[in-house]
């Protein structure tokens, strides 16, 4: 069997691409539908809700996951988001993507989290985005991990 989109050489039981991680089964069938992973909100590390303090750059804090608590500073332009161990931003799980999102500083200095095509997106307050400029206190979600930005103070 090949692969529908990139015709890779497949198990015949193979449910997505192990190359291109495109599903091998109707779009419209229930197992290609993406549930965001949603945990009660006691169960979010505390330091999630409280905003950085002294100086700073904008952040994120993994509020629930493996890594809770782990504060992660924007210092460049460009920080990618996802399985693949070259990430900057390395969140190791297989409900994330290889190379699930980017976080982009644009020219007037705001970050936006861009969702690489990837199976389960990317949410921001609950809400599934392709692409979105975030604020102060937005939750993010990218598979079972949930991040809090919060922006520098300018």
């Amino acid at each position: 069997m090949n692969c529908r989109r990139c015709g890779e050489i497949l198990n015949a039981n193979a449910n997505f691409c192990w190359s291109c991680g495109a599903p091998q089964h109707e779009a419209t069938s229930p197992e290609t539908i993406a549930v965001p992973v949603v945990s009660a909100p006691d169960a979010m590390h505390p330091d999630a809700n409280r905003g950085p303090q002294g100086e700073h750059r904008d952040e994120l804090v993994i509020a629930a996951g493996p890594q809770a608590g782990l504060r992660i500073e924007f210092d460049g332009d460009v920080t990618t988001v996802g399985r693949h161990e070259a990430s900057d931003l390395l969140l190791d799980d297989v409900s994330v993507s290889r190379h699930h999102a980017v976080f982009t500083r644009t020219a007037s200095g705001r970050i936006t989290l861009r969702d690489l095509n990837s199976l389960n997106g990317s949410y921001v307050n609950g809400r599934r985005v392709e692409e979105t400029t975030l604020h102060s206190a937005d939750e993010v979600q990218i598979g079972k991990f949930k991040l809090v930005f919060w922006e520098a103070t300018r």
